[in-house]
């Protein structure tokens, strides 16, 4: 036998004196050659994991959630029968899903699911429990049919982190005109992936609009124009095209499937609560004029489009002011901030008005309650932070297989849950009697105004839809 080789083979065995060995001889080449093993069964080796994409695999799975109601009987809340017909066509195409209950006393913690026995079971909303459609499971992507004040914001921000979450709050024909677009999975629709459009407001001099371009808008235009298929199809609006009668102009000639844009959203005026209800969150271009909403669907119509606005309030507001003694009571700031959360808990009306539209619009992603620059650019070093929302907006959703919008955002929001850590290690480190207490402060701020900004990024519509493959 070759040198090269070692020739004396060793075992852990044991004689009780001393672990036998034995010295191989030409004999041992053949040996190797014929086959001496039983047939191993390829199933004994671990499961391929499973395509998260695929939301009706059962180990995925779609389900849906609506506020529990003690009125009815055990067994009707596993069924959506007090949901509108339009939600209970939708629950009945989707055979497998299930029904899962929110309650305010337990919201932050699980979902209840009913079954047809009439037993009940909590399942618990992070903690590493099984997942899919099965009895006692999660399932990945989530649809929320609610307002936010039956079903809280913060609650869809709690699911955001552990599952693919969206809402739905049409009524009526606008419910009726999502549902049936979503069942047919926009089949026929007009929209054109190889067209998207980003609409980018900078009003410079220092202010955030230019920041919102700098790291959002130009760097998933500059990711569209360098795609073999898309190139020159792009269309970036900034500058004297970033105004609303452009927008209007381009999304009716080009018919995008996607549509980015950076702008301030509509707050005011604060002395007229009705009136910045009905234009909350409504971005406003570069002549400082807000969108028309009827003027825009009189133009054009989504017909499958997803929308990323990036805006205060461009998906709605909530009850609670979650910036309170951030900035100083009186300024205009802290002014505006208390204003908007006086409106109550709600879905502001772009969004509602795109997603019930007669061809409607898939997705909508948006903020609830303000964005801040800390949370685009680390305000000690400066460097921009906006990776996670460009790769969602680019890199997962235009593929040959598109992720679903509510899988393209999740890497977002586990940011989230960085901050936090952040900050409770930060307020550790205050107590020490050695802590430069004003830098620790201002980090503390800074990282949990970014976690809470991060958060508040919301999905409106079912989180299983998807951009047409290019």
């Amino acid at each position: 036998m070759s040198t090269l080789f070692p020739t004396e083979l060793a075992a852990n065995l044991w004689t009780g004196d001393a672990s036998p060995t034995a010295t191989l001889d030409e004999a041992a080449r053949k040996w190797g050659l014929k086959a001496r093993m039983e047939k191993v069964s390829r199933a004994l080796a671990a499961a391929e994991p499973v395509d998260l994409r695929d939301w009706r695999h059962p180990q995925v799975g779609w389900g849906l959630v609506l506020p529990d109601d003690d009125a009815l009987p055990a067994a009707a809340r596993a069924t959506a029968d007090d949901a509108p017909e339009p939600i209970r066509a939708l629950l009945a195409a989707r055979a497998d899903a299930p029904v899962l209950r929110y309650r305010a006393e337990t919201g932050a913690r699980f979902l209840r699911r009913y079954y047809p026995d009439g037993s009940a079971q909590d399942i618990a909303i992070s903690g590493g429990g099984a997942r899919g459609v099965a009895p006692g499971a999660l399932p990945y992507y989530l649809l929320i049919y609610a307002a936010p004040e039956v079903i809280p914001w913060r609650f869809q921000y709690l699911l955001n982190q552990p599952c693919f979450a969206g809402r739905l709050t049409l009524t009526g024909t606008a419910l009726e005109n999502y549902v049936n677009a979503l069942l047919k999975t926009w089949d026929g629709a007009g929209c054109d992936p190889h067209q998207p459009v980003v609409w980018a407001v900078d009003y410079g001099g220092g202010d955030i609009t230019t920041l919102m371009r700098k790291a959002i808008a130009e760097p998933v235009a500059e990711k569209l124009a360098a795609d073999s298929q898309i190139g020159a199809g792009v269309r970036l609006l900034d500058d004297e095209e970033a105004t609303f009668a452009a927008l209007k102009t381009t999304l009716a000639q080009r018919q995008p499937a996607l549509i980015v844009t950076t702008s301030h959203g509509q707050t005011g005026p604060l002395h007229d609560p009705a009136q910045m209800a009905a234009a909350l969150g409504v971005p406003v271009d570069g002549q400082h004029l807000t969108l028309d909403i009827d003027a825009l669907l009189a133009a054009w119509q989504p017909d499958g489009a997803i929308w990323y606005a990036h805006a205060c309030c461009s998906a709605g507001c909530d009850s609670v002011n979650s910036y309170k003694e951030l900035a100083p009571a009186g300024s205009a700031l802290a002014s505006v901030l208390d204003g908007v959360a006086a409106l109550g808990a709600q879905v502001a009306p772009l969004p509602q008005r795109l997603l019930g539209a007669d061809k409607p619009l898939r997705a909508f992603i948006g903020h609830v309650e303000p964005t801040f620059d800390w949370t685009l650019r680390q305000p000690e070093t400066g460097q921009v932070l906006t990776r996670t929302t460009v790769a969602a907006l680019y890199d997962h959703m235009h593929r040959a297989q598109p992720e679903p919008v509510g899988m393209a955002f999740n890497p977002g929001y586990k940011v989230v849950g960085e901050l936090f850590q952040q900050w409770q290690q930060l307020t550790t480190q205050f107590a020490s009697a050695a802590a430069d207490r004003d830098f620790i402060r201002l980090m503390t701020a800074s990282a949990q105004l970014a976690a809470l900004d991060r958060q508040s990024l919301v999905i409106l519509g079912d989180p299983t839809v998807a951009l047409p493959p290019l």
